[in-house]
């Protein structure tokens, strides 16, 4: 700069620096560099083998004729949910009727003549009627895909229970039972 200027710049009571005089000290600071330092953790959990199931409804025969040519059938559902890969059992009791059992299941009416109250009837795991559905209670027979899985129960009433049943309304009650 020259004098002259310099002169007249401090007796104004203001110094005046070139651009490149100002810029010259921001030139020797450097960016700031962030530092940082990473781990890892990990992250459990386990999943418990859980099943539930929904009611089944009444397994309804309607009007049984005793001099019908076939037996009569029905059907009930209910859907079993299961954690993914869990191996379950279904069982189905023998009832409520007094002597009965998981393959010779009867249904009684308070209402009938003494000795004429049983009907009986049997409960399948299909519809052909041939697989009967006990008391089972082992893990074993299903799967759980963690998705519900429909089950059906089939029911046929044997014909010709003539003497065996009084003329009336019968019922009975299954007790279902799901083993995981």
């Amino acid at each position: 700069m020259h004098d002259s200027l310099r002169s007249l710049l401090l007796a104004a009571g203001r110094i005046v620096l070139p651009a490149s005089a100002l810029l010259a000290p921001l030139a020797l600071i450097q960016p700031a560099h962030a530092v940082t330092a990473t781990t890892t953790f990990q992250v459990t959990a386990t999943v418990l083998k859980a099943c539930l199931m929904t009611t089944p409804a009444t397994l309804a025969f309607g009007n049984y004729d005793p001099a019908a040519a076939t037996a009569l059938s029905g059907t009930t559902t209910f859907s079993v949910t299961c954690t993914f890969g869990t191996p379950y059992s279904l069982g189905l009791n023998a009832g409520t009727s007094a002597g009965a059992t998981v393959t010779t299941r009867a249904m009684t009416s308070p209402t009938a003549a003494a000795g004429n109250n049983k009907l009986s009837y049997g409960l399948f795991k299909e519809s052909t009627h041939t697989t009967n559905w006990d008391n089972s209670t082992s893990a074993t027979g299903y799967t759980g895909t963690g998705l519900p899985q429909t089950q059906t129960v089939y029911g046929q009433i044997p014909t010709a229970q003539y003497t065996a049943a009084a003329a009336t309304d019968y019922a009975d009650t299954i007790t279902l039972t799901l083993t995981y």
